[in-house]
């Protein structure tokens, strides 16, 4: 573990985050126990916050709240312990937004989660009609490849999103899996653990 945790800080030194912040009282916590690769954070706008807990893996995790012509104000993004990331853009458009995501979390590959539709909807008094807020992940969820995690959703603690689903509302079920598009729970009463299946049978003697 000790030599595990020098290699991390030793590529943590030699692959630089890339950080880029336009504006006031914005907030970047980032612990030593973090490992980073090809990790980025752009922030336009001010008294805006990305906190990272302890223990988390961010390889190819782009963080952007706000663009250079749209600053967004009042914004939080933070990341639970021991989460994991391979591939993931997470994107706030909207001021007072927030993206809070669980412990013990892992996400695969080409996964976006986006608390804006960027573009905007308004009813015909010129309304906006889907105004972005918050995106909540539980404790220990499992979310698969090239999912889609849009505005105003929850996942509940220890489910499964299965590949390629786009969710698009709440989900308090917990220990379930969720898969579609647009996503629904499709089974109950399951857990996950990261070991591989043969690890699970080979443990039971069913080799």
């Amino acid at each position: 573990m000790l030599i595990l945790y020098k290699l991390k800080k030793f590529l943590n030194k030699i692959i630089p985050d890339k950080i880029k912040i336009k504006g006031k009282n914005n907030i970047v916590k980032i612990p030593p126990s973090v490992y980073r690769r090809n990790f980025s954070v752009k922030i336009y706008g001010n008294n805006n916050t990305v906190e990272i807990s302890d223990n988390s893996y961010l390889h190819n995790l782009k963080i952007n709240i706000g663009l250079y012509n749209c600053p967004i104000n009042n914004c939080i993004i933070k990341i639970g312990e021991r989460t994991s990331f391979n591939s993931t853009d997470i994107q706030l458009g909207e001021s007072n937004s927030s993206v809070i995501i669980g412990e013990d979390c892992m996400f695969s590959f080409e996964i976006e989660i986006t608390c804006t539709d960027t573009h905007s909807v308004l009813d015909l008094e010129g309304n906006l009609i889907n105004k972005g807020e918050n995106i909540t992940i539980g404790n220990h969820v499992w979310v698969g490849k090239e999912v889609k995690i849009l505005k105003n959703t929850s996942i509940a603690d220890n489910c499964i999103v299965a590949q390629n689903s786009i969710v698009t509302k709440k989900f308090d079920t917990k220990n379930a899996v969720i898969a579609g598009n647009p996503a629904k729970v499709v089974k109950e009463n399951i857990n996950w653990v990261k070991d591989r299946p043969q690890w699970i049978l080979n443990k039971k003697g069913e080799n």
